[in-house]
């Protein structure tokens, strides 16, 4: 029996999860002069997805729904989620290809750090991969 890629994944070892996110967020850091979270990389991967610039000042439902995009990108690169269309505002429209298993707060975490490691080592150019 094969086993679940996203079983798989979430067996990568913490320590290597660890120091390659370590590497992300100082590459992060150290290009936009601030300390990332999860959440303003995910908005980062969300102004890079719908191809605007930063905008100051966006109204908090904006930023949100920019969060919203980075998320869906970068589970696209596990398989779970695809384009579909594109709503009235620009943003794509994706529906989920694969359910989720319940994973524990720690687990779903894990899941979306190595989901946004995969989008990085996917849209980097090889000279600027961390």
């Amino acid at each position: 029996m094969m086993s679940d890629p996203l079983e798989t994944l979430l067996q990568t070892d913490d320590a290597d999860v660890e120091a390659r996110w370590r590497q992300l967020t100082a590459w992060l850091r150290e290009r936009f002069d601030r300390e990332p979270t999860l959440e303003t990389t995910l908005f980062l991967i969300g102004i890079q997805a719908r191809g605007v610039g930063f905008e100051p000042k966006l109204p908090k439902a904006r930023k949100q729904a920019l969060i919203m995009e980075g998320a869906y990108v970068v589970f696209e690169t596990l398989g779970l989620y695809e384009r579909v269309g594109m709503d009235a505002d620009g943003f794509w429209i994706r529906e989920r290809i694969r359910p989720l298993p319940a994973l524990s707060v720690e687990a779903q975490e894990k899941l979306l750090r190595l989901a946004i490691l995969r989008y990085f080592e996917e849209t980097l150019p090889a000279s600027e991969r961390v």
